[in-house]
């Protein structure tokens, strides 16, 4: 596990769980968690979170890699995508989007469910 804290407090926890298929073939896969702290002024996402921190978890997975490749393989997954989003994510206004992302995702999903129950 490898924990990346970005200068605007974002946190990033990379997690590789790669796993042996069969014989020499190999899954790749990594799971990459961000964490924003939550403030008083959060408390209806905190209210959906269940904690004082918003978490979402990207899981990228590549089946059938031998072994050989596998290494290479790994360091290229991992590579790509820090380098496609820490720069996204050390934004000053990060934190402030991704917290109204989850709260509209989590109010979408609740008005989903409320409307299928009648």
């Amino acid at each position: 596990m490898e924990e990346i804290v970005l200068k605007n407090g974002v946190r990033m926890v990379v997690e590789d769980k790669t796993i042996v298929l069969t014989g020499d073939l190999y899954m790749v896969h990594f799971e990459f968690t961000t964490y924003v702290d939550l403030s008083d002024e959060d408390a209806e996402l905190k209210s959906f979170c269940g904690s004082s921190q918003a978490k979402l978890t990207r899981v990228l997975k590549k089946p059938a890699i031998h072994e050989r490749d596998v290494e290479e393989v790994r360091a290229h997954m991992r590579d790509s995508f820090l380098a496609t989003n820490l720069p996204y994510m050390e934004n000053p206004k990060f934190a402030k989007r991704f917290k109204a992302k989850l709260l509209r995702d989590f109010q979408e999903a609740e008005e989903k469910k409320n409307r299928a129950h009648g």
